[in-house]
């Protein structure tokens, strides 16, 4: 009787003709690119990363893997943002990655790493011992400070004797470093740890050294921005680039889960002295500090412009705000030559332009004319052209604080930028921080071409 039911299963599932069973490679090329869809929906992009489930990646990585029909299919999946970073290496991947058609065709979204080893610390070991040295007696507070909440109520014995440990680790380095000099004049001796402790300085500032002569070639030569507009223009659909300086998107330095370890481990602590740095702390260093990667806000538009390439959205999450202002002005004694007509003609495409830029220090005085111009028009350029339908800016960090009862004494005067803009297509504007005259409310409006929007 067994065997009756399973010939009568066998007869079912395979008709008279012995026809051989449809599998999924039967399936046509459009069922086939819906199923892949699901792996890679694009409602999961959230504007700066692509939300998808660690076994979704997996299963793309291992669809490749199949036959060529599949690879064909799950290759444009596999990284639909791309980061890429101020050193040769990043840029040499990203640049590989174009030129794989398969892999290329999917990339959606570049993030532009911009953390930069300023030059100023570069040039001197002095200078350099003593600006990470105060990295480390700043590293020495906050261990202190955890050393002590893990004494409170929620007493953690383990916690207690790593950040104490960390403490003093911090101090045995800071002490080594002092001691450090190139030509000891008292000869006297010292200990393995402080020797250690030097030689991992010595070490740093030499990595420290050849990093940032790499990054600030890339930038000046052109070859940052040349290379990576002629990856986008290869990559076809990659139409979305968004500028940060945040660690937390940084590939190449990620600062370990607990700062102790920075003190603890002597790796880490050699990571940590070569590590790039963001804006902020570049400009709070002194006003002779060129902020030498906000060349690049300018010149990677007009570069994936003259390459053949369009980008139709692009968020600034970095920008000078002390001072530096005129390094994002196109140079045209540049390599590239570049001009402000150049950067106007790269943004006639611009649909999308999101500023907002956070974590500055608070203002004091108003920007003088000299320090504006540069900003508005960059912004001008930025916001020149006609297909523009979504803009968000906020200008919190050039609020003017009157320092006493930290109150606002001043915004952002924006009317003279907006006055001149046409925006028919428009449909979203946020604007914060920012001041008008009535005059150029009205022109502004009037440019706006009537189009429904959401102001």
């Amino acid at each position: 009787m067994e065997d009756a039911n399973a010939g009568d299963v066998a007869y079912k599932e395979y008709p008279r003709d012995k026809t051989p069973p449809l599998n999924i490679l039967h399936l046509p090329l459009d069922i086939l690119y819906i199923i892949f869809a699901h792996l890679n929906e694009e409602r999961l992009y959230i504007k700066y990363c692509v939300a998808r489930e660690d076994t979704d990646i997996k299963t793309i990585q291992n669809a490749r893997l199949v036959c060529s029909l599949f690879n064909r299919l799950a290759s444009p999946l596999l990284c639909p943002v791309v980061t890429v970073e101020l050193n040769q290496t990043s840029l040499n991947l990203v640049d590989e990655i174009s030129r794989s058609p398969l892999i290329a065709s999917g990339v959606r979204i570049i993030h532009v790493g911009l953390l930069y080893r300023p030059k100023g610390v570069a040039e001197s070991l002095q200078f350099f011992k003593n600006w990470r040295g105060g990295d480390i007696d700043a590293l020495l507070i906050q261990c202190g400070n955890r050393a002590f909440e893990s004494r409170g109520d929620l007493y953690d014995e383990d916690k207690v004797t790593l950040y104490t440990k960390a403490v003093a680790d911090c101090g045995a380095i800071i002490s080594a470093w002092d001691k450090y000099s190139v030509s000891p004049a008292d000869g006297a001796p010292i200990d393995a740890e402080s020797l250690g402790y030097q030689e991992i300085l010595l070490q740093g500032y030499e990595e420290y050294l050849q990093k940032q002569e790499e990054q600030y070639r890339l930038i000046t030569d052109g070859s940052f921005v040349n290379t990576l507009a002629s990856a986008m223009a290869r990559m076809g659909h990659c139409a979305y680039v968004h500028f940060h300086d945040r660690i937390t998107f940084n590939d190449s330095y990620t600062p370990p889960k607990d700062p102790a370890l920075i003190s603890t481990d002597p790796s880490e602590l050699l990571r940590f002295l070569a590590a790039p740095v963001d804006w902020r702390e570049i400009e709070e260093m002194d006003n002779s500090t060129a902020l030498a990667p906000a060349r690049i806000l300018s010149e990677l538009p007009i570069a994936i412009h003259k390459a053949g390439a369009a980008v139709s959205a692009i968020t600034l999450h970095c920008f000078p705000t002390t001072n530096n202002y005129p390094m994002i002005c196109p140079d045209p004694r540049g390599p590239n030559k570049f001009s402000w007509p150049d950067l106007r003609a790269a943004c006639q495409h611009l649909a999308e332009f999101d500023l907002q830029w956070e974590d500055q220090p608070l203002r004091y005085r108003h920007l003088l004319y000299k320090e504006q111009v540069p900003i508005d028009n960059y912004l001008y350029a930025m916001l020149s052209g006609q297909a523009m339908e979504i803009v968000n800016m906020s200008f919190e960090n050039f609020v003017v604080n009157d320092g006493d009862k930290n109150e606002i004494k001043g915004l952002y005067h924006i009317g003279t930028v907006l006055a001149a803009i046409n925006w028919p297509r428009i449909k979203e504007l946020r604007l914060s921080y920012v001041s008008f005259h009535q005059g150029e409310v009205e022109a502004f409006f009037r440019g706006l071409g009537g189009a429904a929007m959401e102001f």
